[in-house]
């Protein structure tokens, strides 16, 4: 695999996939029962803590070992695509989330 260096194409998948984590933890939230804007807000805070954990915001530390989370993407044609820093997921979470819920409502 060779390393690419594609900021557009790196944006666009990282949309994609900060989109598809937030929809998939409301739908297990909303399958526990949780609606409205509590639905929202729960959705919001975890995606946000997992895509701080994504983009390596804080040490991730257990016993001691610590990790360096880097979020790469593939590409059809055998490349790791990558954005010349770190992810940056966190940030797109509330926007994404808004515009999700502003389209439910």
């Amino acid at each position: 695999m060779k390393l690419t260096f594609d900021p557009d194409n790196y944006l666009k998948q990282q949309e994609v996939f900060t989109g598809e984590m937030i929809a998939r933890i409301a739908d297990h939230l909303e399958a526990s029962g949780i609606k409205g804007e509590e639905l929202k807000e729960l959705t919001g805070k975890i995606s946000f803590e997992i895509g701080c954990m994504i983009d390596n915001v804080n040490d991730i530390e257990f016993d001691g070992d610590v990790a360096y989370p880097n979020l790469l993407f593939t590409s059809d044609s055998d490349e790791l695509i990558h954005f010349g820093g770190n992810s940056t997921v966190h940030e797109m979470v509330y926007g994404i989330l808004n515009a999700m819920f502003k389209k439910n409502t």
